[in-house]
This record gives structure tokens, C-alpha cells and sequence, in this order.
């Protein structure tokens, strides 16, 4: 008899145990004692987006994080703001470090259309110059990343940034402002301002550094630009570029919305078609410097690969 009631016990507990974990576990609808009881799984949709690391040597470095997808632009702000925090660094890869200090508040955030306003608190003024400008660099181009996103004004205390810092900051900041900018003029004629995308190693891993250069030349930008991808002299020495110094452009040719460029066979092809590690940096040098929605590369007028703006993630 003792046996029965302590099997039974045991019985009644094991199926409790059951329910519950059915409960917590299984979506949809389960019956217990007639009573409906309603349970549901949520999911959400992650998406990648690129936000602004530091280097070693001071330069801003292109970092992938997931985020959270819901449609709200004003939390995908949010978040990527709070990811470049040092509060976040569990999610910094190694060897690269953090833009703000966790002092810095970001106290409120304005949407209009296309327009993102941000107002930090007066902390982010207790920076010096190069700091700041490299913070101002790496939150505009981070938000700049966000398609739905062309400009970006930047306050403190309810003040533009602009007016209260002693370097040139436009009062809303769109990617002409450039990022990690190198100038290397000694006049004031023929300046051209170009994009170019360097590559660099960190702890095992490949990194993308966009550099805008201001130099003096009256030599077309795009010639400019495919020289310097395949130059042996790149002025930081952490940085690399890939494309081989034998590297020819042939021609290119640019529409409304396409630019082609047409290369002799050094600019590195595998077995699968050009590297990876060769494609992103020249794909992106040309969509930061013509305003075309696609890219074409050609090898003496075969084409071996096409890319859309909207797709170069």
C-alpha cells in the first residue's frame, strides 16, 4: 500500500514537471484541466551593421556587430550608438578599442526623415581634439551606414557640436566630412579629396580602414585612386593594400548609375574569381568617391564580377 502511494506521488510530480516544461517550451496552445493556456515564441530579426573602432595607431577600423532588426530606426540608433561605448566592450573584438568614453551620455535622439539629430552630455567636451574628432568621425559613419540615414547632427547639451569646438565640424555632417583624414598638400591649387579603403591585420583577423586623402594633383580621380591601391608606399605602415603594383586599368566607363572598370590580369584572381580580400576594398574606394548604385570589374574586357550599392555587405 505504502509502495502504491509513493509511486503515485512520484507519478503526479513527474507529470506536473512534464506540463510545466511543456508550457515553457512549446508554442501554440496546450489543454490542462480545460483551461487553455497560451503560449508564444518571439522571434527577431538581426541584421549586420558596421560600426567605428579604434587601432592601435588612432585610425578607425570598419567592425561588423549584429543588431536587432525590428524596423525601429530610432532603437538601431540607439543600439549602435551604445556599441561604441566602452561600457560595450564585451562585444570589442581584441585590438581594437572603443571611440567614447562611458562617461559620455547620449541624452537624446530626433528623427526627421532622413536626418538623425543626437544630443550627448557635456562630457564628450573633456576630450582633446584628436579624440573628438575621431568620436564625431565614428558615430557619423556609423549612422552614415544606415541607409535610411544622410546626415547627422551632432549636439551637446543642446548645442551643434559646431559651435563649440575650434575645428571645422559642419553643422549637419554628411560623409563628405571624411574619416581618418590624411592631407599631404603644400599649396592651395589642385587639391583633390578622395576615399580609399586599406586593409589591416589585427590579432588574426582582417580589417578595412577607409582614408580620406587631400593631395595635389590634375590627374583624373580615378586614375589617382587605382595608383594608390596598387602603390608600395602606403604612409602608415599597419596598413596594407592588396592589389598587385603591376595593376592596370585599361579603361573604366561611367553612366548614371554604373561605373566599370576594365584591368589587366593583375589584379588577383583564385580559382573562384577575385579574392575577397581584393574586391571589398576596391568595390567600396568607388562607391565612396562616384555617386553610382553598382560596380563593375572586368579582366581585359571580360567581366568577373558585378555589386550593387545596396548589397556590398
Amino acid at each position: 500500500m505504502l509502495t502504491k502511494k509513493i509511486f503515485k506521488k512520484m507519478f503526479i510530480t513527474s507529470s506536473i514537471i512534464v506540463i510545466i516544461l511543456l508550457i515553457y517550451l512549446m508554442p501554440g496552445v496546450i489543454e490542462m484541466n480545460n483551461n487553455k493556456i497560451k503560449t508564444s515564441v518571439k522571434y527577431v530579426d538581426l541584421t549586420n551593421s558596421v560600426i567605428y573602432l579604434l587601432d592601435d595607431n588612432g585610425l578607425l577600423v570598419e567592425s561588423t556587430i549584429s543588431v536587432i532588426d525590428d524596423g525601429n530606426l530610432m532603437d538601431q540608433v540607439k543600439s549602435l550608438i551604445k556599441n561604441l561605448s566602452d561600457a560595450s566592450e564585451e562585444i570589442i573584438p581584441n585590438g581594437l578599442n572603443s571611440v567614447m568614453p562611458s562617461e559620455v551620455q547620449l541624452l537624446d535622439v530626433k528623427i526627421d526623415e532622413h536626418l538623425v539629430d543626437l544630443n550627448f552630455s557635456k562630457e564628450m567636451l573633456k576630450l582633446d581634439d584628436k579624440s573628438l574628432m575621431r568620436l564625431i568621425e565614428a558615430i557619423s559613419f556609423t549612422l552614415l551606414n544606415v541607409k535610411e540615414i544622410n546626415g547627422v547632427g551632432i549636439y551637446v547639451d543642446g548645442t551643434n557640436i559646431s559651435e563649440l569646438v575650434d575645428f571645422d565640424v559642419p553643422y549637419i555632417i554628411t560623409k563628405d566630412f571624411g574619416i581618418n583624414k590624411h592631407y599631404d598638400i603644400n599649396n592651395t591649387g589642385n587639391i583633390v579629396k578622395y576615399v580609399i579603403y586599406y586593409s589591416e591585420n589585427i590579432d588574426d583577423n582582417t580589417y578595412y580602414v577607409p582614408i580620406t586623402k587631400y593631395i595635389n594633383s590634375s590627374e583624373d580621380k580615378i586614375n589617382i585612386i587605382i595608383e594608390d591601391l596598387s602603390s608600395s608606399y602606403i604612409y602608415q605602415p599597419n596598413l596594407i593594400s592588396i592589389a598587385s603594383e603591376k595593376l592596370e586599368l585599361i579603361n573604366y566607363d561611367i553612366s548614371t548609375d554604373e561605373m566599370t572598370l576594365n584591368f589587366n590580369n593583375s589584379i588577383f584572381l583564385n580559382s573562384d574569381g577575385i579574392k575577397e580580400e581584393v574586391a571589398y576594398p576596391v568595390i567600396n574606394t568607388i562607391f565612396s568617391n562616384f555617386e553610382v548604385n553598382r560596380v563593375v570589374l572586368q579582366i581585359n574586357g571580360k567581366e568577373i564580377l558585378k555589386k550593387d550599392l545596396k548589397n556590398i555587405e
